[in-house]
């Protein structure tokens, strides 16, 4: 049963996710005005900064690699190589481009990795997202707490309450970390005993490894954060303040709270950015840069993991 699942279901679900995940990238890109609007100041961007430029592109590969790794450490599999990981990586981003929550990266993954079991793998998943979730939000917080406490450009966005909002969801993060273990251990007692075989693999998980995750997480966080800063610089000719930096990890925790799928949530991406940066940049110049961005760091991969999803069919194992 097991066999013709691999041999059947498996092929045919990559035909049918990849072909989504074609439609949903149609659908996602045709509405933009890429003659008119993004492509004249891309190219002038290009033309004036092109050595900047190349520097953000090339970040994106640094950014995925890191991803890799988490995922090659955290599944312990050392059959696994690098360069598998990669695009296994970006197979199951092609889905979870389109699910709310990154809920389809599990399945892509699963898909590309037959010899593995597919808990183990959404698990490996999970604990990688957790770290960068836990990125996300604590850089985000501690961000909130610099400009509240060092500057005065956060009237329109954050008040006192919205404040020791902020630094009760740190204490409770934090809180979280610290207890995560004995959280899993608990919830392991409630499952079938099949499956908390697999959550043992995460208590498996001890500081050497996950502090290489969390090492990852805060190295891709960081290419995230280069990346949306110096193309909001790039095309606004430079006319953000560097402190404006501190808004960035602010936007990423703003722009995370909303579970759409990843790459239709450009509309929030925007809205978030003209609230922090509008006041110094127009409102073209934002447009043009989550636009960039998202091409780059979500399109362009997405693509390339949908063509391995197919490719996969005619490559043995």
């Amino acid at each position: 049963m097991k066999y013709n699942a691999y041999n059947t279901v498996y092929p045919l679900l990559k035909w049918v996710l990849s072909v989504l995940s074609f439609i949903f990238f149609y659908r996602s890109i045709k509405d933009i005005d890429w003659t008119n609007e993004f492509l004249p100041r891309f190219t002038s961007a290009f033309e004036n900064y092109p050595f900047i430029f190349t520097g953000v592109f090339l970040l994106v590969i640094l950014n995925w690699n890191f991803e890799a790794l988490k995922f090659k450490l955290l599944l312990q599999n050392s059959s696994l190589t690098q360069v598998k990981s990669f695009f296994t990586v970006l197979g199951g981003m092609a889905i979870s481009n389109f699910t709310p929550a990154r809920s389809g990266e599990y399945i892509g993954r699963s898909l590309l990795l037959k010899g593995i079991h597919p808990l183990k793998i959404t698990i490996a998943t999970v604990a990688g997202n957790l770290a960068q979730v836990l990125m996300t939000y604590g850089l985000g917080l501690i961000s909130i707490c610099v400009v509240y406490f060092f500057y005065d450009f956060y009237e329109d966005w954050l008040d006192h309450f919205s404040f020791i909002l902020s630094v009760l969801l740190c204490f409770i993060l934090f809180t979280f970390i610290v207890l995560s273990k004995k959280i899993v251990r608990f919830i392991s007692n409630y499952l079938p005993s099949k499956i908390q075989s697999f959550f043992k693999l995460v208590q498996h998980y001890n500081f050497s490894v996950y502090g290489r995750v969390i090492i990852y997480s805060f190295l891709r966080y960081i290419v995230f954060t280069i990346q949306l800063f110096i193309l909001l610089q790039l095309f606004s000719d430079f006319s953000l303040p560097t402190y404006y930096l501190w808004l960035v990890p602010i936007a990423f925790l703003m722009q995370s709270i909303v579970p759409v799928p990843a790459i239709s949530d450009i509309g929030i991406r925007v809205g978030v950015c003209s609230l922090l940066f509008g006041g110094y940049m127009s409102n073209v110049a934002l447009v043009q840069s989550v636009t960039c961005l998202w091409a780059i760091n979500l399109i362009l991969p997405g693509i390339i993991g949908a063509i391995f999803l197919v490719s996969s069919n005619f490559i043995e194992e």
